[in-house]
């Protein structure tokens, strides 16, 4: 769990980056573990956190992912290469529905434009990428319980709770808010952590 001076600090750096911080807040901290320390962010894995902040600190918080997996960076979907959602503030671009085919869950599912990168290279990282805005299916939704080395099919750029238990808190969570469209906050854990 986040605690109170790590969520401070958090919350500190979205202000100044001018991100609005309300009584409910989705926030992803890329390359981040559930106790706020930075990891090495490498590719393919869940070294993420999924984290619900009120205006002061956070309620709770999951392993997650914010990276499309191995398999769909060198499967993509699109042939302009995998997304990798932009750091920063995505206003008002989900809302309650259901994701997936093969194991339907509720989740938040994107309707409302997000930015991001296409991994062309397929180097897993998004600088030299193309930036890209639109509708692009990026639902926040469970990770099918893999295991925290290998995100495996669970990502094809989505914002991943990497286990079914974490997403349905999670999604408890915003249902509880009584919000019809949810904003969410991308931010790196490395700059986060030298403010």
């Amino acid at each position: 769990m986040l605690d109170l001076t790590t969520s401070s600090i958090i919350l500190k750096y979205c202000q100044s980056k001018g991100y609005p911080i309300t009584n409910f807040n989705i926030i992803y901290i890329e390359g981040c573990d559930i106790n706020g320390r930075l990891n090495n962010d490498a590719p393919n894995q869940f070294n993420d956190v999924r984290a619900v902040f009120d205006k002061n600190k956070c309620l709770d918080c999951w392993q997650a992912t914010c990276e499309p997996g191995a398999w769909y960076t060198h499967t993509p979907m699109n042939p302009d290469g995998a997304f990798r959602i932009a750091f920063g503030f995505h206003k008002e671009a989900w809302e309650i529905g259901i994701h997936g085919n093969s194991e339907p869950h509720e989740a938040l599912i994107q309707v409302g434009e997000v930015r991001g990168f296409r991994d062309y290279n397929q180097d897993f990282i998004r600088p030299g990428d193309r930036e890209v805005c639109g509708y692009y299916g990026i639902n926040q939704h469970w990770g099918y319980d893999m295991p925290p080395g290998d995100i495996g099919q669970a990502s094809a750029g989505y914002l991943v709770g990497r286990s079914r238990y974490g997403h349905q808190q999670f999604m408890q969570f915003c249902r509880n808010s009584r919000r019809r469209y949810f904003d969410t906050i991308v931010i790196p854990g490395n700059e986060v952590f030298k403010f």
